[in-house]
């Protein structure tokens, strides 16, 4: 894609950013297609509502982070008008890709949708911390013990 395109990507919002998001790598080469891939998409009379039972097909991609989905999560699921709250909570918990965080969530099951995004935000906040104390972690051994003790004189007496 064009260096344009990247950063055209960074002023949309909402639907115009899922749509974006989701086109296939290569598949704009310059100014008219993203013109005519954006109006032939965007240009209907009435507005596009899915079906509520598709939350249960929004999986967390490979290579997706947990907060990238929660924030597609929540931008695909805008579109679902009629969605129990209950059904929100059950594809949220069946797409997510983490097995501690599914297993804490089945532990105790969120009861509304805010609930399960602060569970869910105290868990990446957590990932983060413990990733973050593991690379900030010291060994008690020096790395390299060949520079020990360099500032000793050999000929000292």
């Amino acid at each position: 894609m064009p260096t344009w395109c990247h950063m055209f990507n960074s002023t949309l919002i909402k639907a115009a950013r899922v749509w974006f998001d989701e086109l296939p790598p290569e598949s704009i080469d310059g100014y008219k297609d993203m013109k005519a891939a954006f109006l032939s998409y965007f240009m209907q009379q009435k507005k596009y509502v899915k079906d509520p039972v598709e939350i249960h097909n929004i999986k967390q991609r490979d290579g997706e982070t947990l907060k990238d989905f929660m924030e597609r999560f929540k931008i695909e699921t805008r579109r679902m008008k009629g969605a129990p709250e209950c059904m929100q909570i059950s594809g949220s918990m069946h797409g997510i890709n983490n097995l501690e965080l599914t297993k804490r969530l089945n532990e105790h099951v969120p009861k509304t949708v805010e609930e399960m995004m602060i569970a869910t935000t105290a868990f990446i906040r957590g990932e983060a911390a413990t990733t973050n104390k593991k690379k900030g972690h010291m060994s008690w051994k020096p790395h390299d013990q060949s520079k020990k003790h360099t500032d000793k004189r050999p000929d000292f007496r």
